[in-house]
């Protein structure tokens, strides 16, 4: 049950990036924006001079959650094997995630706007390599430490972020009052299930 609330919490947190993070009063399916795609819509706004965002925030997540769900199939016995490798492998392709689109990512690692977001995406995936490594032998209290850090890392700078920029920002390019979206709301609640879950694990 405590292992599995722990789970929960990353699936919530993954699926929540990918629903709706800010859309118009109106709910205009144009003006609707998951965070990936958030991300992507503030560089725009950074050109234009409007704020300054750090959009990278928007990307964290999804890299929190990738390797949230590395160190949760890494705990697993050896009669889990195959499920530890597959998760493990969706792991990484979700460390994928915050890289730029082609052709923008040959020259990402050096590129001012995407430099930061190719080296998250990089040490996400070393991340949960290392965890694919060494994951069976952490010990139960730092796993759960981990856990909580992670979620905190993967929810509060983001929150912080839209609230205190993005969502004015956007709300002077619409117009009018742009409306947090329920994805940014299951996001959340995955990442304090996670801490949940591990604070339970250690109770």
């Amino acid at each position: 049950m405590k292992r599995g609330l722990s789970l929960a919490g990353v699936a919530l947190a993954i699926l929540g990036f990918y629903g709706p993070w800010i859309t118009s009063a109106r709910g205009l399916a144009a003006l609707t924006y998951n965070a990936l795609d958030l991300a992507e819509f503030l560089k725009f706004i950074g050109r234009a001079g409007i704020a300054s965002i750090t959009r990278e925030w928007f990307l964290v997540p999804i890299a929190a959650a990738a390797l949230a769900l590395a160190l949760w199939a890494n705990s697993l016995d050896q009669r889990s094997r195959v499920l530890r490798h597959v998760l493990t492998l969706a792991a990484v392709l979700f460390s994928f995630v915050p890289l730029p689109p082609y052709p923008f990512l040959l020259r990402a690692y050096a590129s001012t706007e995407d430099r930061a977001s190719f080296w998250l995406s990089v040490a996400a995936v070393a991340g949960v390599v290392l965890i694919f490594v060494l994951g069976s032998h952490i010990a139960g209290r730092w796993r759960g430490a981990a856990f909580v850090a992670l979620a905190v890392t993967g929810a509060v700078p983001a929150a912080w972020e839209f609230f205190t920029r993005a969502l004015p920002a956007i709300s002077k390019v619409y117009g009018s009052p742009a409306v947090m979206g329920w994805g940014l709301v299951v996001t959340l609640l995955g990442f304090v299930l996670m801490i949940v879950g591990a604070v339970m694990r250690e109770t």
